[in-house]
């Protein structure tokens, strides 16, 4: 008797073909969805870099923004530390003619000396003064001053033998003259001091 031929039936030959027993479009259908899920999870991770690249931009954004604030608060601290520097420039400028107004002063509170010779050289002293002190404003004053002196002078050391004789010699010698001129000179360095003074306060708010 012959033996019987094994012929596969049709599911056994799909299982061969296949590999797994899977047809054409099970096969398709897993390619599309793997596809598809890598799609998804490249584009999770293109939005998550957009997300960090935004937020660094942001945060970019933010230290430059910084930065102008940091730029001009040096610009500003600059410029104080320029505006100090002038200030103090000024008051080294000051120096000398503050210490000449101090002096000034004083020798302006003095009484006339006894003798010729002192009252001449406290005359001197006080014209040396005001010309460093303020000599556009004291000069010529001081100038008239110096003018008046001599005839004051004689007047003032001279023996009178009454004192209407002196008032009288006061007046007509011109002696007179030097008493006026001496009292403007003192007001207007009482108002170039005061001038100054203003001067230091007006620095002093600037620097406050």
């Amino acid at each position: 008797m012959a033996a019987a031929l094994l012929v596969p039936a049709p599911a056994a030959l799909a299982v061969e073909a296949g590999g797994t027993g899977a047809t054409d479009a099970e096969i398709a259908g897993r390619d599309v969805a793997l596809d598809a899920a890598s799609t998804a999870e490249l584009r999770a991770i293109v939005d998550d870099l957009s997300a960090r690249n935004d937020a660094l931009l942001a945060g970019n954004d933010a230290l430059m923004a910084d930065n102008d604030s940091l730029q001009e608060a040096v610009a500003d601290i600059s410029d104080e530390r320029d505006r100090l520097a002038d200030s103090l420039r000024h008051f080294d400028d000051l120096y000398e003619p503050l210490e000449a107004d101090r002096q000034l002063l004083f020798e302006l509170r003095k009484e006339l000396p006894e003798t010729r010779p002192e009252a001449e050289a406290q005359l001197e002293r006080i014209r040396a003064l005001a010309l460093a002190s303020n000599p556009s404003r004291l000069g010529q004053l001081v100038d008239r001053v110096g003018e008046a002196a001599p005839d004051f002078f004689d007047w003032r050391f001279t023996e009178f033998t009454s004192a209407e004789e002196a008032s009288q010699a006061y007046i007509g010698s011109g002696a007179n003259a030097f008493d006026s001129s001496m009292s403007e000179l003192r007001s207007e360095v009482l108002m170039s001091v005061a001038n100054r003074l203003d001067g230091i306060l007006t620095v002093i708010d600037r620097i406050r």
